[in-house]
């Protein structure tokens, strides 16, 4: 028996790792799967007619035609993005399937990146269990009126573009704890560099991300030299510097300094987050209390059903076999399913994230300072940390107002998705049970959690189905609501169909926001400002607009219905500051020729005015 285990044990061992492998090969294709039927049923759905998509694809457009960002288009994040997606113009033609296929491209490498980090953490079950609900609540999914909340069409290309350069980021981090190397500390540097020409939050989850990879160097007594900093600092500045010496070639070297560290130059001067009272309320500071009191309730109700999968693998570890243990772990099952479609509210499920998460760090950083080096488990703890602290950081940005549903699908995706890894591939290892208690506690996070999802997926998948008019052409086509239900994309349809046959070298200005007509009829903005409410109007911001358009008058004014509520305006014009003077210039200076729908003005209805010149009456 020797003499054979000796010769063909080899052969066991090669059975035994090639089934996890086949599962791992199973689950990948699943995933790819699951991604595919997501993108099938909400195909060209993903757009709002009227709000923010508008804006990117109208600023990549004009870039690829030449105009300059900052200057000639406005814009309040990084240069990247804006001037990555000019490119794709420049050379495949301007088109949203253009953007929609490198979106999608970009969708697969955030997921490929968070499958391996996830798969290192939490081994490929957990990994597996996370990836699911990234693709089914996040990817693809609408949750209420607006859509742009997703991986296809973002509101802005830098939430989805820094996400994959923080993931990047985190697994360069991985590797230079384990060693560090000139070349990595420069990469990481670089990866920095590149968060900074994006967005505000995702350079502070790259800087916390840094910050927590040099304290476990620290911790484990192999804290960064002072040339691994200036590589890194080297490295971190490129980014900005390349669009500053390509800004100076169009503005003076203040401006093109200002331009190119626009991502994060707009927070220190609080001109869009400290500004705007709807900032507030997005943060959640709007109501600080009733907002902590709701989150502190969802994360102890959260870690009591934590608690009861927990209490189950224990109890499971210390039952026999048979059907006594086979009806018990069904009957658990089954309540944490009827407990899951019938109590929680899954679309407001975001609010134990915060809590959750907080916790899961605190245990962390205690097991890094209290840890054995020499256990197995603790190799996976440097991945995890830096995880959550993007995690966090990126929660930052709605701290006690968080949400799985509108800027939740980049900002909440990590937190939310770590939390099934965790219940997979660590609750087991916490509480201290083999393989049948692990198993207990698997069945109770599908059983508490694949009901959400369905749920979740169901109340998406509604709001879809009512997609079917299509507005737009070609590759620029994508669907909206249907008329009855909501008249926008159709007036917007409307519009850019009339527009489309005026002069390409006629201009035309879109009032209070729709550079999406812009863009479907070709026609650019005359002036930098793209739209004219909120922050773009307060503190003398109008009297600049009004100014600007005396100086470079549009061809054509579109006056479209916009609902303002949120931004304090029942009825646009009525209001100092609120587009009074704005709408004073176009009666001064603009005649109608035609009408679609009801009064624009009024929030009761929907409907626009086509204005022309004047002087191109006359």
């Amino acid at each position: 028996m020797k003499s054979f285990a000796g010769r063909f044990g080899w052969m066991f061992q090669a059975v035994r790792e090639v089934n996890p492998l086949y599962g791992e090969i199973g689950g990948g294709v699943g995933l790819m799967g699951l991604a595919f039927f997501f993108l099938t049923i909400s195909w060209r759905k993903w757009p709002d007619p009227l709000i923010d998509f508008g804006h990117e694809l109208y600023v990549p457009w004009r870039l690829s035609q030449g105009a300059v960002l900052y200057r000639d288009v406005d814009d309040v994040y990084g240069p990247l993005s804006q001037y990555f997606n000019a490119g794709l113009f420049h050379f495949f033609g301007p088109g949203l399937m253009v953007l929609v296929t490198a979106n999608i491209l970009v969708f697969f490498g955030i997921a490929t990146s968070l499958y391996f980090l996830f798969r290192q953490a939490w081994g490929a079950g957990g990994a597996q269990a996370a990836l699911a609900v990234f693709i089914s609540v996040f990817g693809f999914s609408q949750f209420f009126g607006i859509g742009n909340y997703n991986y296809a069409a973002p509101y802005a290309h830098e939430t989805t573009h820094g996400l994959w350069v923080c993931l990047l980021l985190v697994a360069a981090l991985v590797r230079w704890v384990e060693k560090e190397t000139p070349g990595r500390s420069f990469g990481i540097g670089i990866l920095f560099g590149l968060t900074l020409v994006l967005k505000p939050e995702i350079a502070l989850a790259a800087g916390l991300a840094v910050g927590v990879a040099g304290l476990i160097k620290w911790r484990l007594q192999t804290p960064p030299g002072p040339r691994a900093l200036a590589l890194m600092g080297g490295g971190a500045i490129l980014p900005t510097l390349g669009f500053a010496v390509y800004f100076s070639r169009f503005m003076s070297w203040r401006e093109a300094a200002d331009a190119a560290g626009r991502g994060w130059l707009n927070v220190v001067a609080c001109t869009r987050y400290t500004g705007d009272s709807l900032q507030w309320s997005f943060l959640g500071l709007d109501r600080p209390w009733v907002h902590f009191r709701e989150e502190a309730a969802a994360t102890l109700s959260a870690c009591f059903l934590i608690a009861l999968i927990a209490a189950a693998g224990k109890q499971a570890e210390r039952m026999a076999g048979g059907w006594r243990h086979s009806l018990g772990l069904g009957l658990f099952a089954g309540g944490l399913s009827w407990i899951s479609f019938h109590e929680i509210v899954w679309l407001e499920a975001g609010r134990a994230l915060p809590g959750l998460l907080l916790l899961y760090l605190l245990a962390c950083l205690i097991r890094l300072w209290k840890g054995n080096r020499k256990d197995q488990d603790f190799r996976a703890l440097p991945v995890r940390l830096l995880l959550a602290a993007v995690a966090m950081a990126l929660l930052l940005r709605m701290v006690l107002n968080a949400r799985i549903y509108h800027y939740g699908y980049y900002q909440a995706a990590v937190a939310a998705i770590m939390v099934p890894a965790i219940l997979m591939g660590e609750l087991s290892q916490r509480i201290g049970v083999t393989r049948k208690g692990a198993r207990a506690v698997a069945i109770g996070t599908l059983a508490l959690l694949a009901p959400g999802v369905m749920v979740l997926c169901g109340k998406s998948e509604t709001l879809l189905s009512l997609k079917t008019f299509s507005v737009g052409t070609g590759g620029d086509r994508f669907y909206a609501f249907l008329p009855r239900i909501e008249p926008t994309g159709a007036i917007i349809d409307a519009l850019a169909q009339t527009l489309r046959e005026k002069p390409c070298d006629q201009t035309l200005l879109v009032v209070p926001e729709g550079v999406m007509i812009n863009y479907l009829a070709r026609l650019p903005n005359p002036i930098a400002p793209l739209f004219y409410f909120g922050t773009a109007t307060a503190e003398g911001g109008e009297d600049r607009i009004v100014r600007e358009l005396d100086e470079h008058p549009p061809d054509w004014v579109v006056i479209v219905s916009r609902d303002l509520r949120e931004y304090g305006v029942s009825r646009y014009g009525e209001q100092l500051d609120k587009g009074r003077q704005l709408l004073q210039w176009i009666g001064m200076h603009y005649e109608v020729e035609s009408t679609i729908g009801g009064d624009p003005l009024d929030d009761r209805q929907r409907g626009a005015v086509i204005l022309r010149l004047k002087s191109k009456a006359e």
